[in-house]
């Protein structure tokens, strides 16, 4: 029983081991987006169509909501349960500095995109040029006027990177062109705190002709503030071009322009992997400002995104089927394994169980032999009792027929000498003559 509980064991350890070598290691992917838009679901989509391709890495995308707090937990999070790298776009770079650092010089790496923190306690920053684009947004406010551009900025958050890049491209470039920004507010990149400021500030100031907002929902409260006031002849610039909101709303001649603000979530996964396999990779990464999306290309880039949202689909749905399938594969990969070693388990079983027929069969064998040859000697042993007897026999029949010859009795229990004197009548001398027999028992 020792033996075979060996032979299991090792039959155990040899199965596991198997299973170990057919795992490779999955890489844990932490996402933390300072916010939920529709800006970002498009690189939330474009991470998540990206990570379908790579069976050795998962992600987990997390939304701060625009609170510093949160992004800092969500942070401490991914640290905290062992994630290989840390993707974030900081909601402000001063508070989320410290924690960002903090882990980077902990050893994990960390991906700056989008926004940018003060420093470079980063492993890689991918981000879009966003004075660029405010140069070229101050470009399309001259080709869209016809007198000097007075422009009410609705500002995104102060304190994020893209915003005071977005302000300083565009205002140099309108500065330096002859135009003028008349007023300047925070509307913290939502909708619904920009209406009231847009609202106060055309009443403020009834001579603005162009209003230049950070991002594309904030440009649509602007939009519906001037046709509320009866503002029709004021154009509307954003930023961020996301298909569902900004291309829509200027395919549907809500506003009059938006600028691509590049998501680049394939990137991002991408640039993640090759850092945690060693792999060559960009440290600073810097993505060019794009064209203005006006009428004569929304309606083509909806399509385009139509297109791609169905292959999307498409791609989800034979990823599922696929998974699916590998579910199954590795299923019967286990019952494979488990069915060869239940097989080895067998054949050790029946191995253990004819070495021990065997060696009990020549331990029987053994013991016949030795019954053989006890057998052997007692008949030996009797054979000489036998003659013993025998010879006893004729012995006393010897002794009998003496002893009756000589009428001398004899005695078996010891050894005696026996003279007999017989005198010759007829023969004998005078002396006589002494006849002497010596008889041993």
């Amino acid at each position: 029983m020792k033996k075979l509980s060996i032979y299991l064991f090792i039959i155990t350890f040899l199965t596991t081991a198997l299973a170990a070598c057919s795992d490779s290691r999955i890489y844990k992917i932490g996402v933390s987006q300072c916010s939920q838009d529709d800006w970002r679901s498009k690189m939330n989509d474009e991470i998540n169509r990206e990570i379908m391709l790579h069976e050795d890495a998962e992600v987990e995308i997390r939304s701060a909501d625009d609170s510093n707090p949160k992004q800092i937990s969500d942070i401490r999070y991914f640290a905290d349960n062992g994630f290989d790298i840390i993707i974030v776009s900081p909601n402000e770079a001063q508070a989320l500095t410290p924690i960002i650092k903090e882990v980077y010089e902990s050893g994990i790496p960390v991906i700056i995109f989008d926004r940018n923190i003060i420093g470079d306690s980063y492993t890689a920053h991918i981000g879009v040029d966003d004075k660029s684009i405010g140069r070229e947004a101050a470009h399309y406010a001259f080709h869209i006027l016809t007198e000097p551009p007075k422009v009410i900025e609705i500002y995104g958050l102060r304190g994020s990177t893209p915003a005071e890049n977005r302000h300083n491209g565009f205002a140099n470039e309108l500065t330096a062109g002859g135009g003028k920004i008349i007023a300047s507010e925070a509307g913290n990149w939502n909708k619904e705190e920009a209406i009231p400021i847009v609202d106060s500030l055309l009443k403020a100031h009834p001579e603005a002709n162009l209003i230049y907002a950070h991002n594309d929902r904030m440009a649509i409260a602007a939009a519906e503030i001037t046709r509320r006031h009866g503002r029709n002849d004021i154009k509307i610039i954003g930023i961020d071009a996301a298909p569902e909101i900004g291309i829509k709303a200027v395919a549907d001649s809500i506003i009059d322009a938006t600028f691509l603000y590049p998501t680049e979530g394939h990137r991002l996964i991408q640039t993640a992997l090759a850092i945690l396999k060693g792999e060559p990779y960009q440290r600073e990464v810097e993505i060019p400002a794009s064209s203005a999306v006006d009428l004569s290309n929304a309606d083509i880039l909806l399509l385009q995104n139509e297109t791609l949202t169905e292959e999307t689909r498409k791609m989800k749905l034979l990823k599922e089927k696929i998974d699916d399938y590998w579910a199954k594969h590795s299923s019967q990969t286990s019952l494979f394994y488990a069915s060869i070693a239940m097989i080895v388990l067998l054949f050790g079983v029946f191995f253990l169980v004819l070495r021990s027929f065997w060696q009990h069969r020549r331990h029987q064998m053994a013991l016949m032999e030795r019954n053989r040859l006890l057998e052997e000697q007692r008949d030996m042993q009797k054979s000489l009792n036998e003659k013993l007897q025998e010879a006893t026999q004729s012995k006393l029949m010897f002794f009998t027929n003496v002893s009756h010859d000589l009428r001398t009795p004899l005695t078996l229990r010891g050894c005696f000498i026996t003279t007999v004197k017989i005198v010759h009548q007829k023969n004998a001398s005078a002396k006589g003559e002494d006849i002497s027999k010596l008889f041993i028992c």
